[in-house]
């Protein structure tokens, strides 16, 4: 049997209702002494007061039980719905304690589950990732991981990479019996698609990473061309200060906002262009720095005057490699602009202007469609990979390689096997090893307290 934990599973402070977890070999005893219930019925919800050890009423709360076996933690498990008052709170948790409960540590429910095999590695970080989601596509693509689509995937690609393994060792072990090219050549193609899948789950993680954090949306361009009113548009507030006078903005502005499925960390930059004044240029070194940072930049120009002279001149280069929408400005205004002879006229530009809504409205769907292309194409695989998954895929992928260069190259089968072998490890590790004690701990020290 194990200790028994506890913590509190919803966030800290003042709620209608609060849920105290407890897990392990004091959940009954604790059910019956502190909650009134004998021989509570497994998922059951009771009515019923939680009683102090000095007898004294706490609070009427909601319990459920969970037996051994059947909980989340596969051990008895109780949770306690209680009003969310922190001091009941703090007086019922303080209570658990004195009867022979410790604290939970972070993400030691998941990690019980985990080692009691309810859950696999992948599961755990789903639950994780759920509950950290930063967009719809997101949470979509870790619930799935919930269900099992990683996990399942990865034992896919472990037995192809076994049943290759064996038919390798099966002739070294009856050399007499010739593998023959026909046979050489199905396990090269069993091996190649194992190959494809790995390195297209190892770019779904490249997409999917940016997904994991509040994209930046950076709006930049030269002086005065409507900036900060677009990024006020956009906040819905004046965040940013607006004037004729060009230059107004000389450090950057930012406001995490939600734009339909997509968070993002929207900024608005000091406009680029040749200064000789030393604070007009350290806003400029920052606005050029925020661009290589950026996963969506916003390339304002006042649509009611030509096209600057030179603008590009100014700019950085990684500016060709970055998703950018144009964005012609002023648009109730007579258009004088032309974008022909810039490299930008090949961007997808957008006319807007504060005066008409609708056009704000037009460059938001457009800002989200652009951010979420990549997530879409990631959705259609129904699977979410996470960086430590990654490494373990890249870390397959060499090993594979390796085997396929000693089976076509030098045609030597006795170093496939330990290339074989070394990969189906890689790829274990992403459902988890249990003797890795010092990666578990880390992994789990990130979740939350209470899950």
């Amino acid at each position: 049997m194990t200790d028994t934990i506890v913590a509190l599973a919803t966030p800290n402070g003042e709620a209608a209702l609060s849920l105290i977890r407890v897990s392990g070999e004091k959940t009954l005893e604790i059910a019956n002494q502190a909650c009134g219930l004998k021989s509570p019925t497994p998922r059951h919800s009771y009515l019923t007061k939680y009683s102090s050890l000095e007898n004294e009423n706490v609070d009427q709360i909601i319990c459920v039980f969970y037996e051994n076996g059947k909980s989340f933690t596969s051990e008895d498990t109780i949770e306690i719905i209680c009003h969310g008052n922190p001091i009941l709170i703090k007086e019922i948790i303080n209570d658990l304690l004195i009867r022979g409960c410790r604290m939970a540590n972070p993400g030691e429910f998941s990690y019980r589950s985990y080692t009691n095999g309810k859950i696999d590695l992948t599961q755990a970080e789903a639950i994780a990732e759920i509950i950290g989601a930063k967009s719809k596509q997101s949470l979509s693509l870790a619930s799935k991981n919930l269900d099992g689509n990683l996990s399942q995937k990865i034992a896919e690609m472990q037995n192809t990479i076994l049943n290759q393994q064996s038919f390798i060792e099966a002739y070294i072990d009856f050399p007499e019996d010739d593998l023959g090219d026909e046979k050489t050549t199905e396990i090269i193609k069993s091996l190649e698609v194992v190959i494809s899948d790995i390195k297209s789950l190892i770019k779904t993680a490249d997409r999917i990473q940016a997904f994991n954090r509040n994209l930046k949306v950076v709006i930049a361009g030269p002086p005065n061309a409507g900036k900060s009113s677009i990024f006020n548009c956009i906040v819905g507030k004046d965040r940013a200060i607006v004037d004729q006078k060009p230059g107004t903005t000389r450090d950057y502005v930012n406001q995490v906002i939600e734009i339909g499925d997509a968070h993002i960390e929207l900024i608005d930059t000091a406009g680029i262009h040749e200064t000789d004044k030393s604070i007009e240029k350290e806003g400029i070194k920052k606005s050029i720095k925020l661009l290589e940072e950026a996963d969506l930049i916003l390339i304002v120009f006042d649509g009611s005057l030509p096209y600057p002279i030179g603008f590009e001149n100014y700019i950085p280069d990684v500016i060709h490699e970055k998703k950018a929408i144009l964005i012609q400005n002023k648009s109730d205004l007579d258009s004088k602009i032309n974008f022909d002879e810039s490299f930008m006229s090949k961007l997808p530009i957008i006319c807007t202007s504060k005066n008409l809504r609708n056009t704000i409205e037009h460059l938001l769907n457009s800002i989200e469609k652009s951010l979420l292309k990549d997530v879409e194409k990631s959705n259609e695989l129904n699977l979410s990979v996470n960086l430590r998954q990654s490494n373990a895929l890249k870390s397959s992928l060499i090993s594979i390689e390796k085997c396929m260069h000693n089976l076509t190259i030098n045609g030597d089968l006795e170093l496939c096997v330990p290339d074989l072998k070394d990969s189906i490890t890689f790829l274990a590790e992403i459902a988890g090893s249990k003797e890795n004690e010092e990666m578990l701990d880390l992994l789990f020290s990130n979740f939350c307290i209470g899950k």
